[in-house]
């Protein structure tokens, strides 16, 4: 069914018989599939021009009780310049009749200075009871029995003889452990000098005969032991606490007056450890001999063996 001003209208029916006059000059769409296309709404174009529509009024507070803040204001009015100069802000105005001591802060007080705690100085109550106030020397377990001249250096007798090798390996194997610590060792070879033997004698008195066989070690005048005392330390890792402290060797450097064999031909009898000295006639007459002559004599400056020490590793 079309709009009732259409000639699609079915003005015989009686569909619309209860409706008035009125009804009828509206227009009343039933959408179809027959009025699609066909329906217009827009207003017919007049030839007469119409005035511009203004909003109506709106129902406002200012309206009933008319002020000079209820004026109305355009929105397309002209805009407010802003001010070029900042807003100054005085804040002495605005501390002003505040209490001065509730804005008093409490300095921080100074860090304590940094100092090292020495045991004297250490607290009592952290302490350990059971700890003595000295730390010890791991040499202080050792008896002290300083060699000549051993106060401050590494003294280790050995033997470079091979007629018993138990003797010989044994002082091989103790050396090799000293050096290679890079300490500096001042040996003394009791085989190549009468003295040294008779000075660890002196030194081993009491102890028996084993201990005066060589190996012997000596540091800073404290007896450490033979070759099985000194191989147990070196298993425990306590040789270098020992050696702490020593002169140390410089890697790979070797004596350039000795050779590192610690002793030089003497230089007054060229190892022969004799001297042939020349005797006056003026001498041998006053014993009531013959002429002059000349007399053999030990050297007085080298050992049984023409050797002296070397005057720059020894």
């Amino acid at each position: 069914m079309g709009c009732v001003s259409s000639n699609l209208f079915n003005h015989d029916g009686d569909d619309f018989s209860q409706l008035g006059s009125s009804t009828l000059s509206h227009h009343i769409v039933s959408l179809t599939s027959s009025t699609y296309g066909l329906l217009t709404l827009d207003p017919p174009l007049s030839s007469t021009p119409s005035t511009p529509l203004t909003p109506p009024s709106r129902f406002t507070f200012g309206s009933i009780f008319p002020t000079s803040l209820s004026e109305p204001k355009s929105l397309w009015s002209d805009p407010k310049p802003l001010r070029s100069d900042p807003e100054v802000i005085n804040s002495w105005e605005l501390m002003a009749g505040l209490d001065a001591e509730s804005f008093r802060f409490s300095p921080l007080p100074p860090p304590k200075p940094f100092s090292i705690r020495t045991p004297k100085t250490a607290d009592k109550e952290n302490s350990n009871p059971n700890r003595v106030g000295r730390v010890k020397s791991p040499l202080d377990r050792f008896e002290w029995i300083c060699p000549p001249g051993g106060e401050n250096k590494l003294v280790l007798y050995t033997t470079s003889l091979r007629g018993v090798r138990k003797t010989f390996e044994a002082c091989n194997a103790v050396r090799a452990a000293v050096e290679n610590l890079g300490v500096m060792v001042c040996e003394r070879d009791v085989s190549m000098d009468r003295g040294f033997r008779e000075e660890l004698n002196e030194l081993m008195e009491g102890k028996g005969k084993e201990a005066a066989v060589p190996p012997r070690l000596f540091v800073k005048g404290r007896y450490v032991g033979g070759s099985e005392e000194v191989m147990k330390i070196v298993e425990e890792g306590l040789l270098g606490e020992i050696l702490e402290g020593l002169p140390k060797k410089r890697a790979g450097s070797v004596c350039e007056g000795c050779g590192e064999a610690k002793f030089l031909p003497c230089f007054q009898c060229n190892g022969s450890s004799k001297m042939v000295l020349v005797v006056k006639e003026e001498a041998v007459g006053a014993r009531g001999g013959g002429g002059g002559g000349t007399v053999v004599v030990r050297c007085p400056e080298c050992n049984e063996n023409g050797l002296v020490l070397c005057p720059i590793c020894s």
